[in-house]
């Protein structure tokens, strides 16, 4: 006995709509003869490859060649350039040594024949004035009033407002 559901499906699967409509098959694989795969290496590429290869190794061999001669050459300048450091060293102690007081003070005396000068060989000039220089024998006032007018009167000028 049949029940009612499979009588529906029966009667949906051999409907008249689907008797002239063909069912899908799954696809079938077929192989064609065609072009055969070539056995072995083409000529023209090895020839490229071997190329390339050769390119790229004496590429590097070259670049460790002039590696080499750079670090060789950036030795030799850093020990130049300690050398000069040691020499500036040198000549800065000599150049201190030289400019010292005594030294010149020898110099003078015993190559130009210079000495120091007496108290009445110094003339001291005061341009404090509009114009005006007096001549006077004494050394400028360094006294805290004298110098604190000498400044305002230098910033007055400086101003222009004398």
């Amino acid at each position: 006995m049949q029940s009612s559901a499979a009588k529906v499906l029966e009667n949906y699967e051999y409907s008249r709509e689907y008797r002239g409509v063909r069912r899908e098959q799954a696809p079938r694989l077929e192989v064609k003869e065609g072009k055969k795969t070539r056995e072995g290496i083409s000529p023209v590429r090895l020839l490229v490859c071997v190329a390339l290869l050769v390119a790229l190794i004496s590429l590097a061999i070259y670049n460790n060649i002039v590696m080499v001669e750079l670090g060789d050459q950036l030795s030799d300048a850093k020990t130049s350039l300690e050398e000069l450091r040691s020499e500036a060293v040198v000549l800065r102690s000599k150049l201190e040594s030289q400019s010292s007081a005594q030294n010149v003070e020898g110099y003078a005396s015993a190559a130009l024949g210079m000495g120091k000068a007496d108290k009445y060989q110094i003339t001291y000039m005061n341009m404090a004035g509009e114009g005006s220089i007096y001549r006077t024998d004494k050394a400028p006032d360094k006294a805290p009033t004298q110098v604190l007018l000498k400044g305002f009167d230098n910033l007055m000028e400086y101003m222009k407002l004398r």
